[in-house]
């Protein structure tokens, strides 16, 4: 188990930064999920923690060991791919011995270890079958045990859960989880899919163009945004822009074209300063609306399992809300809108 820092990391190609002065720390046996929009560095950031890229500055170490010039092959990690790589023309059983005979490993201690590592994985039985024989979940699996087999220092996924049906990838999601928790292993997953970084990690890193733009548990991540970029990625949000009339210790009042808001938050926005208030659809509460409340007539509604998204018009703006379907609201209802005021959040500058 490994402790990695990335410090100032910069890698460009034809003189555009794919990876801008990113420094990030991986604690040991951490789960990290590197998040962002195609094109965002993630994946670049992951290829220079293993090697297939060599970084035009900064440094990378495992352990305070500077590995930023040490070749793929020599680093200790396991990796796990998109396309899960397996060897056609080997057996599962092979395809996991495949590193340990590259490493000289003896027979006898390959056997235990891949049997070891096919027990981890829930695959006893399944050593003589191709992959080809194999379901996609299961070549997920083969791709884990053979990345684990080796008992690297770190383990790192490139979004492997990309080729897989919803119901497989929920369950697939489930037990990355649950494996990386019993083997302690630094982990460090690439992905572009927001349920699975929320889901499965510890802390999030949020990125956009080459840049780390917010790192945090994953709660904080989608209800505490440093930006208006990092709102508007994570989840869906309305965002309201406004003006601060009034700021203390507590909190700050900003008017926006739903009245004056109360923003329970500590912020350095002075008076007259133009901000983004974000606020997420399960915030709202909706009921039928009664005379004088605050309410808003519904546009649209979309079925959605046990709950119903709505988008709601009120003084000239579309938000969207949830509700339980149990309780359901027609095209053209009017309905009383309760918001706390612990569930605003303020952005900072609209600019």
């Amino acid at each position: 188990m490994t402790d990695v820092s990335l410090r100032s990391l910069t890698k460009s190609f034809g003189g555009a930064p794919a990876v801008d002065r990113v420094s990030l720390d991986f604690r040991n046996g951490e789960f990290v999920s590197l998040l962002g929009p195609s094109g965002c560095g993630k994946t670049t950031t992951l290829k220079l923690l293993a090697g297939f890229e060599m970084a035009d500055a900064g440094s990378i170490t495992f352990d305070a060991q500077d590995v930023s010039r040490v070749a793929a092959e020599k680093r200790d990690i396991g990796m796990v791919f998109q396309n899960y790589a397996l060897f056609p023309h080997l057996t599962v059983q092979q395809n996991l011995a495949f590193g340990l005979e590259m490493r000289k490993v003896p027979r006898a201690d390959i056997e235990r270890r891949t049997a070891q590592a096919l027990a981890t994985v829930q695959l006893q039985g399944l050593g003589d079958r191709y992959p080809r024989q194999l379901s996609g979940g299961q070549q997920q699996r083969v791709a884990l045990a053979r990345a684990l087999v080796i008992e690297p220092r770190i383990l790192l996924l490139d979004e492997p859960l990309a080729n897989l049906d919803a119901r497989l990838r929920d369950e697939m999601r489930e037990f990355i989880r649950d494996l990386q928790r019993r083997v302690g292993i630094t982990t460090v997953y690439v992905t572009h899919d927001q349920a699975e970084a929320l889901t499965m990690s510890d802390r999030v890193v949020v990125m956009f163009a080459g840049r780390v733009a917010q790192v945090g548990p994953p709660r904080d991540i989608y209800e505490r945004p440093v930006s208006r970029a990092v709102a508007e990625f994570v989840g869906r949000v309305n965002l309201l822009a406004g003006t601060v009339l009034a700021n203390g210790p507590d909190g700050c009042k900003v008017r926006t074209v739903l009245g004056d808001i109360e923003v329970r938050q500590a912020a350095d926005a002075r008076v007259g300063t133009s901000v983004d208030i974000a606020l997420r659809p399960e915030a709202i509460a909706l009921q039928p609306a009664s005379p004088g409340s605050f309410s808003g007539r519904v546009v649209a509604a979309a079925y959605a399992g046990g709950l119903i998204d709505y988008r709601i018009e009120i003084a000239g703006l579309t938000l969207h809300a949830q509700a339980f379907a149990s309780r359901p609201y027609a095209i053209g209802d009017t309905v009383q809108l309760d918001i706390r005021p612990e569930s605003y959040w303020l952005l900072g500058s609209a600019a």
